[in-house]
């Protein structure tokens, strides 16, 4: 299991488990991102959010993550001092399968950060369950999106009607990478991946 407090560290990023002190480096990035987000983060059409609230939600974010419902990460920096976006490990499809999310800030899109951190999340994914597969799911219109899994070799399912009620669409867009298939590929598009203990 993952331990709530054990960073994962990329060449320019760390992944963390939110803290509620994040708030206000959060909020200014949801804040100045909103008409980035919108159109595929059915969430950010409740935004913005006052910093309490959203000390309260990263709160909550990181309950979850202790009791192991949900692990939620803080795309951040190196010396993190800036929320670049957030990612997460959600437990969604059984035993056998789990799910991984994300979204940027608008000022850290075309960097290739999305694909750096999911990267990274997919190797720990693979380290810390049994699991058969890792599932990338996007709304099937989101290129950009959808341009992450498939760079990093994950497998196009095909469309499938939506299964998690999103009232903004109909189809999801499901892309899926095998244990063995993630082993096999090539050492040089790796992402270097550092789990501190």
């Amino acid at each position: 299991m993952i331990h709530p407090l054990t960073p994962i560290y990329t060449p320019r990023l760390v992944l963390r488990c939110w803290k509620a002190s994040d708030a206000p480096l959060l909020k200014a990035a949801l804040d100045s991102s909103l008409d980035h987000l919108r159109p595929w983060m059915p969430w950010a059409n409740q935004e913005p959010s006052t910093i309490p609230t959203l000390e309260a939600r990263l709160a909550g974010f990181a309950e979850d993550f202790r009791q192991g419902r949900d692990f939620i990460y803080g795309i951040f920096n190196r010396d993190e001092t800036e929320v670049l976006g957030g990612t997460g490990l959600h437990l969604r499809n059984g035993p056998q399968d789990i799910e991984i999310g994300y979204w940027l800030r608008a000022s850290a899109t075309g960097q290739g950060l999305v694909s750096e951190s999911t990267s990274a999340l997919t190797t720990v994914a693979f380290a810390t369950w049994p699991l058969e597969t890792v599932t990338i799911v996007c709304d099937p219109e989101n290129r950009r999106s959808a341009a992450v899994p498939a760079r990093l070799g994950y497998a196009c399912q095909g469309t499938f009607p939506v299964k998690s009620g999103q009232p903004d669409r109909d189809l999801d867009l499901i892309w899926r990478t095998s244990r063995a298939a993630w082993a096999a590929r090539s050492p040089l598009n790796a992402t270097r991946t550092v789990v501190a203990r």
